[in-house]
């Protein structure tokens, strides 16, 4: 047994901003240079990826990715400085409050529910 949590980010109105999902597609879409290489991976339809991303620009105000249109080359997305700044910043809070949650569970459940198996 041990804990786990969602994270995510709420607009004022309980709207998802954010999240462990959005973050997990940004983080592909930096791996992949592409939304749709992205999308792929996480067994998401593009669209929905897309929207997700824009989604989250508008809730930031800010642009997250910087797309080039193919060519003989093809297309690429990166992600702006901001984009950068997002997925680094959130996975060092989910780190933390991985952390806290963990040593609370450690302090408080464990001690009293740890050997609910050996009770059965």
């Amino acid at each position: 047994m041990e804990p786990h949590a969602k994270l995510y980010l709420l607009s004022d109105e309980d709207e998802g901003l954010f999240g462990d999902g959005k973050w997990r597609l940004l983080m592909a879409v930096r791996e992949h240079g592409s939304i749709q290489e992205a999308a792929r991976e996480l067994g998401r339809g593009y669209r929905k990826a897309w929207g997700d991303i824009k989604s989250a620009e508008e809730a930031f105000g800010r642009a997250i990715v910087r797309k080039t249109r193919g060519g003989s080359s093809g297309g690429a997305t990166e992600l702006t400085e901001f984009g950068v700044q997002l997925l680094d910043a959130w996975e060092k809070f989910r780190s933390e409050v991985s952390s806290c949650m963990n040593e609370a569970f450690e302090e408080y459940l464990k001690p009293i529910i740890g050997g609910i198996d050996d009770e059965r």
